[in-house]
């Protein structure tokens, strides 16, 4: 194997599957593979819950391939020179990587023992815009449970129906849903662990080019930018998360996000002495933000257009924090019915978003 590319495509290339490969050392699951083919060389890297398999562009002079550690390669070309970067096998268990004045053999490990990427079956492909897929997963992944005691509500669900993709997370405390319009003719359900989608939404790009996702089995794919992303789904069943949003409300408003937010950070600061709780006081059109510790007490009064009934209720500061950082809306409506029964926000008019939050037990 000999190869040549520049350190710029070689650096976004390695870096792209490296986050697949094992953290257990002296095995082959802590390696990358390189494949050269003409012109092209592919990377694959697994720790067989996910894969990830790109392309670059090269100048191959001798076809091959080879298993280097991931850690170590990766260290390395980082402290290269700006320069091209040259591959070149030596003999079964080396490869010199050399670039201007810096070299290094680095030792490899049995190609062959690389473990096959999964078949999937491409039949039933859902394309949605890489950006808008994006948006909706760093819209809800920070709703996933971190607990293992579920393990089911350690991914995101993805509902899909005719048209369209619905993206939920929940933990327990809070429940993120966001929905969007994709390009599908199947229905069916999946959880992909919240692992995977974190590496889906850091290598896909913030653009309108769509990209593609199937399921197969216990498997799911994702495609874009030259990059595929392998992932075993999570068994079991999800909670049915349209029976825990409610159809009523007894009390709504409508409050500009940004001062919400800056209201609530103010407050959190406080908060943490009382296990992050504020509450809130709804009346005469005016939300009234407090929050009181022993280091002091705050009380902000926000103006907001309301409906229905007065209300006092308590929540997990950074739980609404979360929320008001994640959605990309001016205002938001939040609707309430009791002050021990969920909270609701969400988009006046759309159903793009939808964010439960549970209440927490007042103190006076």
């Amino acid at each position: 194997m000999r190869f040549t590319c520049a350190k710029a495509d070689l650096i976004q290339a390695v870096g792209t599957v490296a986050r697949a490969a094992s953290k257990m050392q002296k095995t082959i699951l802590e390696c990358i593979l390189f494949t050269c083919d003409d012109g092209v060389v592919t990377l694959r890297a697994t720790d067989i819950a996910i894969s990830i398999k790109t392309e670059m562009t090269a100048q191959v002079e001798e076809k091959g391939k080879a298993a280097i550690p991931s850690k170590v390669l990766h260290e390395m070309i980082s402290r290269f020179p700006e320069s091209d970067v040259t591959f070149e096998s030596i003999g079964e268990n080396a490869v010199k990587i050399s670039c201007m004045n810096a070299q290094v053999d680095l030792q490899q490990m049995n190609a062959d023992e690389f473990p096959s990427f999964p078949e999937i079956d491409r039949k039933t492909q859902i394309k949605i815009q890489q950006k808008l897929l994006k948006s909706m997963i760093n819209q809800t992944i920070f709703a996933v449970a971190v607990m293992e005691e579920k393990p089911i509500l350690t991914g995101l669900l993805f509902d899909i129906g005719k048209d369209s993709l619905t993206v939920v997370a929940l933990d327990g405390y809070r429940m993120a849903v966001r929905k969007e319009t994709v390009i599908s003719d199947v229905s069916e359900s999946c959880v992909i662990p919240s692992r995977t989608m974190r590496e889906v939404s850091r290598i896909i790009s913030d653009t309108e080019e769509n990209i593609k996702f199937c399921v197969s089995g216990n498997m799911a794919l994702f495609e874009a930018n030259n990059t595929q992303i392998y992932t075993r789904l999570l068994e079991g069943d999800f909670v049915n998360y349209r029976n825990l949003l409610p159809k009523e409300c007894a009390t709504n408003i409508r409050v500009e996000t940004e001062m919400l937010r800056d209201s609530i950070e103010r407050a959190s600061i406080l908060a943490r002495e009382t296990n992050n709780v504020i509450k809130f006081i709804i009346e005469d059109k005016v939300l009234e933000v407090t929050s009181n510790s022993e280091m002091g007490k705050l009380d902000e009064k926000i103006p907001v257009i309301s409906e229905g009934n007065n209300l006092k209720i308590a929540f997990n500061s950074k739980y609404v924090l979360d929320v008001l950082k994640a959605v990309d809306e001016n205002e938001v409506d939040m609707r309430f019915n009791t002050a021990v029964s969920p909270c609701v926000v969400r988009n006046e008019g759309s159903d793009k978003f939808e964010y439960l939050i549970l209440p927490v037990q007042m103190r006076d």
